[in-house]
């Protein structure tokens, strides 16, 4: 899966623990932190896949780390924890230290697949939000050549096909000139 991933931890020897298991894996560390505020400055800054934190960060405050870059989905987290658990850490991917290889890198790829299904999911609601306002501003367009020019839907339909074929748009482009030109539009008179 090869991912590009941050560790946020202040322990140097956990720092390349890690480092050396990951790019063992075929991942790739592309940068290290050992406070909070470096860990949002490089996260926001490269393009990353994986943060992985540690919960004792500024002491105690990887968890805050760990919502930030979560709520402003920036990567995927997995948060590093002693034995105690609080509820927010059970939002998280998480691992419970000792840290060993053969743990580390399960939970490194759950939370890189979950990663990239969210972002799926994520590009697949933006593309129907997308084909949902395309056909609420084409049913619109629709609407006013029906009441301004008395055609049927079908009519209405091919005639914004026609144009969009004819001009080189799309139907959005064709439907949103109609709506905003629906004023100038002069309705057939029926004598």
């Amino acid at each position: 899966m090869g991912g590009k991933i941050i560790i946020a931890s202040a322990s140097v020897p956990e720092k390349k623990f890690l480092n050396d298991s990951l790019v063992r894996a075929g991942h790739h560390v592309i940068a290290e932190s050992n406070n909070m505020s470096h860990a949002f400055r490089r996260t926001r800054s490269l393009d990353c896949d994986l943060v992985i934190v540690d919960n004792n960060l500024d002491g105690g405050k990887g968890l805050k780390t760990a919502s930030i870059i979560s709520e402003d989905h920036l990567a995927a987290v997995l948060l590093l924890v002693d034995g105690e658990m609080f509820p927010a850490t059970k939002s998280f991917h998480y691992l419970i230290r000792p840290i060993y290889y053969n743990t580390l890198i399960p939970a490194v790829e759950a939370a890189l697949w979950h990663w990239q299904r969210e972002l799926a999911m994520q590009e697949q609601i933006r593309t129907l939000e997308e084909k949902l306002k395309t056909r609420k501003l084409l049913d619109r367009a629709k609407g006013i050549l029906i009441d301004k020019l008395k055609l049927s839907e079908n009519e209405a339909h091919h005639f914004i096909q026609r144009e969009a074929m004819n001009s080189g748009s799309t139907l959005r482009q064709i439907a949103t000139e109609i709506i905003n030109q629906e004023q100038k539009i002069k309705p057939i008179d029926s004598n």
